[in-house]
């Protein structure tokens, strides 16, 4: 899911908001007060533009305080200036200001903490924006825990996306400070978000009768996702195995594996694709090798059995682990997937078949000291979105990535040269329906339109002519018919 809008202040000067809302927005930042707590000379025009053509809207306000007294006066400022108004995306505080740098990170939390107290007091969602260098080292452990909206634009910024810049982290993505559209005179601030804070009204106005996806399903659907893509690696000899040349996290180019990798990895994946992104970091900062592992805790799994000598009660998606010394993933309650060194070579490609591989279950010879399952334990679901249900939760959960299954974001169009997750998307679907490469070439999982992705493509449009034109791109007609068959 990317919804995409832009941030705004009086730097843009006067707005023709009728062009931008015709141009397309999925939402508007508004800075909402200035130094000195003066009033952006443009908010009230911005609010009642976006107002005019229902553009879902959030403030935010950059920063001047040293004080906890200072940034107090701050944010009564804005909830004075807000005076109950509706906003359907967080009042966001801007920390950027390197005055603020040197009060350290303890100093920069009670701030941080003192405007939250006051917004969210007033009825209004609570966030903060800050760049990648203010994230990593400036901001402590203990305010990750409120939604984040990262700076992160190359130097030589000419307003188009850099997907290599992409963080892992955040709720919403700052990239661009130089983009154009039309009904903006000058150059503006583009965005993505990863978390539809509209889903709440959207679901308010549809009654008690129909909710946002369940947890369970949305449980269910990174566990599928996350055995999907260790058999996928486990069918691949591309992939080999190496503790030294490791695929951590890099789903973006991935080489070889090792037991750890492989399983925090997959579940890394799953957590991407599911809008679970403050989960997929504490993985990526905490969980390295089997030795850690327990550290998945945090993030959404618990202990469900040790020192485990059967299976009887293992269930697709957990992990069984020594914590020395070795790590699989159930992919049913017999079969495991793993990554395990039994040819003793040291070179990235599975020559066998063997060295990443499927198999029944069996007692390691160390032992199992733990059983972790994903049970979404300690996770906030609130803000995903997903199909509407009754409130009544299955207790049936479709695969995310089965035929007519929902998806958790919105697929964008796939052309040639592409490289993002709505290609690996693709290239799940036509896999599954069994379409491959030149030269009958099994589809690979790369999340980049390759050649073999647009053959691949074009032979799935091919099959359905009748409704579909044969160019290569992944339209919105083409992933109508993809979805929906």
């Amino acid at each position: 899911m990317e919804i995409r809008g832009i941030d705004v202040s009086a730097w843009q000067g006067a707005i023709d908001w009728d062009t931008v809302a015709n141009y397309g927005m999925d939402f508007a930042i508004l800075r909402i007060t200035e130094a000195g707590n003066v009033i952006d000379s443009c908010f009230e025009k911005n609010y009642s533009g976006c107002q005019k053509h229902n553009i879902p809207t959030g403030a935010y306000k950059y920063s001047y305080a040293m004080t906890v007294a200072e940034i107090q006066s701050e944010a009564r400022k804005v909830v004075e200036v807000l005076n109950g108004r509706k906003l359907q995306y967080p009042v966001w505080l801007d920390l950027e200001w390197n005055n603020q740098r040197s009060l350290g990170a303890e100093q920069i939390h009670k701030l941080a903490e003192a405007f939250e107290k006051i917004v969210t007091a007033a009825g209004y969602k609570f966030g903060i924006y800050c760049n990648v260098d203010w994230y990593l080292n400036v901001i402590c452990s203990h305010l990750k825990k409120y939604d984040f909206w990262i700076a992160c634009y190359p130097e030589s910024d000419n307003g188009t996306l850099q997907e290599r810049l992409r963080p892992d982290f955040g709720v919403g993505w700052q990239y661009s400070s130089k983009a154009k559209i039309p009904g903006i005179s000058g150059t503006v601030d583009r965005n993505i978000f990863y978390k539809d804070y509209t889903a709440a009204v959207k679901n308010e106005n549809k009654g008690e009768d129909t909710v946002k996806k369940t947890k369970s399903q949305i449980i269910q659907a990174v566990i599928n996702d996350a055995v999907e893509f260790a058999v996928n690696i486990a069918n691949d000899n591309a992939h080999g195995y190496s503790q030294r040349i490791r695929s951590l996290y890099e789903i973006n180019d991935p080489k070889s594996f090792d037991c750890s990798s492989l399983a925090c990895t997959a579940y890394y994946y799953a957590f991407m694709k599911n809008g679970l992104t403050q989960q997929a970091r504490y993985l990526k900062e905490h969980c390295s090798y089997t030795g850690n592992m327990l550290n998945m805790c945090n993030c959404g799994f618990e202990v469900v059995a040790r020192n485990q000598t059967a299976h009887a009660q293992m269930q697709k998606g957990d992990l069984e682990l020594n914590v020395t010394h070795h790590v699989a993933m159930a992919i049913d309650r017999d079969n495991i997937v793993h990554a395990r060194s039994s040819e003793g070579t040291t070179n990235t490609i599975d020559d066998s078949g063997n060295e990443i591989r499927t198999q029944p279950w069996y007692l390691y010879s160390h032992g199992w000291t733990h059983r972790l399952r994903f049970t979404g334990k300690g996770i906030d679901f609130s803000g995903l979105t997903g199909t509407t249900t009754s409130k009544t939760e299955t207790t049936t959960t479709p695969n995310a990535t089965q035929t007519g299954g929902k998806y958790m974001f919105n697929p964008e169009t796939v052309k040639a040269g592409d490289k993002n997750t709505s290609v690996l998307l693709l290239q799940e679907i036509l896999r599954a329906r069994g379409f491959k490469g030149k030269n009958g070439k099994a589809l690979k999982l790369t999340w980049t339109a390759d050649a073999n992705t647009i053959y691949a493509l074009k032979a799935y449009q091919e099959s359905r002519k009748e409704v579909l034109e044969v160019d290569g791109i992944c339209g919105s007609e083409t992933w109508k018919d993809l979805i929906a068959i």
